[in-house]
């Protein structure tokens, strides 16, 4: 991955605040930030942050990300399973 995690200073200290770009749930503490077209852009996981990359790039010819070796639909899964921010299907 190229992003990188960071620690936020706890709620009570700190006035920023971060939304995952895809999902939209407010994270906490622990933060995976990408790189993408130049801006820093937050994600609650990697995961999160990779299926993000392969939806909106699925057609571009120019994509820097390789395909991992899930299809997306395996990646949709693991979305679910890993973001509290998508309700899992009971």
């Amino acid at each position: 991955m190229k992003g990188e995690w960071i620690e936020r200073e706890p709620m009570y200290l700190s006035f920023d605040v971060y939304n995952c770009e895809y999902c939209g749930k407010n994270i906490p503490r622990y933060v995976w930030i990408e790189d993408i077209d130049g801006e820093r852009r937050p994600f609650c996981t990697p995961e999160v942050a990779d299926i993000y990359l392969r939806t909106r790039s699925r057609n571009d010819p120019n994509r820097r990300r390789e395909d991992s070796d899930l299809g997306l639909t395996d990646q949709l899964r693991l979305i679910r399973q890993n973001c509290a921010g998508i309700e899992s299907e009971a």
